[in-house]
């Protein structure tokens, strides 16, 4: 008689163990996901910052190879406000350009120079901004 007893020790999982189980692996993937997202929206940031900067330094370099008289190099609206000078669309991107004259009578010491700050938006958010200084020549 004694062999015909069951043993009725645990050899499982029990349900409430599973269930712990599954609820901290889904604690874990939410964080991983939210992660992600998190990390999608940084890398499409960073993108457009790239790109920006990109259109600016296109758009200096552009600047640079202009003569110092050039129509583009001049002051033009009111130095005081930003992105009233110049503008140009780049796809999606609105590269901006003022010119400040410098030196005697302007904002600094460097006579026979101008100040230029470039200024790239994309959806009205500035995303990049360069500011150099364009001397004339003396040779």
């Amino acid at each position: 008689m004694e062999k015909n007893k069951k043993s009725h020790g645990q050899s499982g999982f029990s349900l409430i163990e599973v269930m712990i189980a599954m609820v901290i692996l889904g604690i874990g993937i939410f964080a991983i996901v939210g992660l992600q997202t998190r990390n999608v929206t940084h890398n499409s940031n960073s993108k457009k910052q790239t790109e920006g900067y990109t259109w600016a330094m296109d758009q200096v370099e552009a600047l640079l190879a202009l003569g110092y008289t050039d129509a583009n190099l001049q002051p033009q609206g009111d130095p005081a406000v930003a992105g009233d000078g110049y503008t140009v669309a780049q796809g999606p991107y609105v590269v901006e350009w003022d010119v400040e004259n410098n030196g005697t009578g302007g904002l600094g010491n460097l006579d026979n120079s101008k100040r230029v700050h470039v200024s790239v938006r994309w959806n009205a958010r500035e995303v990049a901004q360069l500011d150099f200084t364009r001397v004339l020549n003396s040779f």
